[in-house]
């Protein structure tokens, strides 16, 4: 048994009014927490508990990044700048990359250190690969190797892999580019389909634990066929309901695709396919409009909202406040793109705090974002994504034992706060991933004093460091050159296809 002690509890973030315990501890058995309540009492009735946190410290659940792609070493660190994702496209293409095992290892301590107890990576596989579902048992295992917990969301692309209308854009390259770029437009679309449908039934059966969820990720809502969709919700209700997690209305230019194509909002169609349900879940949803979260909240679907990714990505702001009054459940994800490059989910939430404190003419009756609210969008909402609601996300008897012990002493003392300030506030405008001491996750002890316990973090930057310093190529390959050419050939294809449009919610997403 462990207890583990602190000043505050955050228990409950869902109740804003008797969410938070002083002086209390919870009481970890095997996997689960078996007890939370005062200090005194528990360390009385369990005297022989191993005792973690400390009496100033603070304890709470898990912080849960539910949209990640699982790249250990970033693209700035590799030196490819953020831009528009329709530019970055063509320049990640062909980029240098770690092998799955260091990926998956060098990505969770990443997340560890900041107090992050699981992660959601969505993968994008290669088309008719024999290695693929090996390639994800590899990653699965290598997660497992540092303690997080994780989901796994594999999918594909079966249309528009290269750029929207890719088939018609494909006609405005010449031959050269044609040659290179011919089997990401032409395939066999059903064999495509039924490969992932396969691909993902055996990674399901066989990688999917207690502490591996393998959930649907298809890749983006425009890169779907109907037929596709058909199959994903098919397979999704075959395993009781799975989450589906998938990119929709990132940026302009696909808010554009879905009106011109369908005649609606891309969501809109999506709906039209079967898909819109309680398992749905949206990366990004920068561009909805008002009837689509209608829609998001009348099916009870999720979002997932990446504030710094979209700000370095030049997508835009996410409405969120908005979503969240038409009852769209909104988690947070950092989507590898963190404001400070480093996977700080406690950073990350205070983006959100900040970023959607809303501004209106009626200072008495336009409320802005709670600090528990936002704690939600790293727990209880961020569950729900994952699929697992209900198991993770409070410091509750039955639940899973994921929790963190964050230091204070910055938050409190540095050199002081008055005594009656609200420790909800506190966190939400000064903690950082660093003031984390100790990561429990499933019941073990995965970070204790900073220290990760089960993964050799200096002999893990060498193998990295070792990896890309033969694996670099200071001079780009004939791909990469032919696809930086294919990029300048899609700014013609798309000029002045995107209008101003009036049916935003933040002026920054119109002109």
């Amino acid at each position: 048994m462990k207890l583990i002690r602190g000043k505050y509890l955050f228990a409950d973030v869902t109740n804003e009014k008797d969410g938070i315990l002083t002086d209390g501890a919870v009481l970890v058995d095997g996997e689960k927490i078996a007890e939370v309540g005062s200090y005194s009492d528990l360390k009385q009735r369990f005297p022989q508990a191993e005792e973690l946190g400390g009496e100033k410290d603070l304890v709470m659940p898990g912080i849960i990044d539910a949209h990640t792609h699982g790249r250990g070493l970033s693209y700035i660190q590799k030196g490819i700048p953020f831009d528009y994702l329709e530019n970055c496209i063509f320049s990640w293409m062909g980029a240098v990359d770690l092998p799955a095992d260091l990926n998956a290892q060098l990505m969770a301590v990443r997340h560890i250190r900041n107090g992050s107890t699981m992660m959601n990576m969505i993968d994008n596989l290669p088309l008719f690969d024999e290695n693929v579902v090996d390639r994800a048992k590899t990653t699965v295992e290598n997660y497992g190797k540092t303690g997080i917990r994780c989901a796994y969301a594999p999918g594909i692309k079966d249309v528009n892999a290269l750029a929207n209308d890719d088939e018609a854009f494909y006609e405005t390259l010449p031959p050269h580019l044609q040659k290179t770029v011919h089997d990401m437009v032409f395939f066999d679309k059903t064999a495509a389909q039924d490969y992932f449908v396969e691909a993902f039934r055996e990674m399901r059966n066989s990688l999917h634990s207690d502490m591996t969820n393998i959930i649907l990720g298809p890749t983006w809502a425009h890169g779907c066929t109907d037929a596709f969709y058909e199959k994903l919700r098919r397979l999704s209700e075959e395993y009781g309901g799975l989450p589906m997690h998938i990119h929709t209305l990132q940026t302009p230019y696909q808010r554009e695709y879905g009106e011109r194509k369908y005649g609606k909002s891309l969501l809109a169609h999506m709906k039209d396919c079967g898909i819109v349900d309680e398992h749905l879940v949206l990366g990004h949803a920068v561009y909805l409009t008002e009837s689509d979260m209608e829609l998001l909240g009348e099916a009870h679907a999720s979002v997932t909202h990446h504030p710094s990714c979209n700000l370095l990505m030049r997508n835009g702001i996410a409405p969120v406040w908005y979503m969240l009054q038409h009852g769209v459940n909104v988690a947070l994800g950092i989507d590898e793109k963190q404001l400070a490059d480093d996977e700080d989910v406690l950073e990350e939430l205070r983006m959100i705090y900040a970023l959607h404190r809303v501004p209106d003419y009626d200072m008495a009756h336009t409320p802005a974002l709670t600090p528990f609210q936002v704690l939600a969008m790293g727990t209880t909402n961020a569950a729900r994504t994952v699929g697992l609601d209900g198991k993770l996300g409070k410091l509750q008897k039955g639940q899973l034992a994921d929790l963190i012990v964050v230091d204070t002493h910055h938050m409190t003392e540095d050199p002081w706060t008055a005594p009656d300030a609200d420790i909800r506030s506190l966190f939400i405008h000064r903690a950082q991933g660093r003031f984390v001491k100790d990561v429990i996750i499933n019941g073990e002890i995965v970070m204790r004093d900073r220290k990760l316990t089960k993964i050799d973090v200096d002999g893990l930057y060498g193998e990295v460091r070792a990896y890309m310093e033969h694996a670099w190529r200071k001079e780009p390959t004939r791909y990469q050159l032919d696809m930086r050419e294919v990029r300048e050939y899609y700014h013609k294809w798309v000029e002045g296809k995107v209008q101003t449009s009036d049916d935003v919610f933040y002026q920054v997403n119109a002109r």
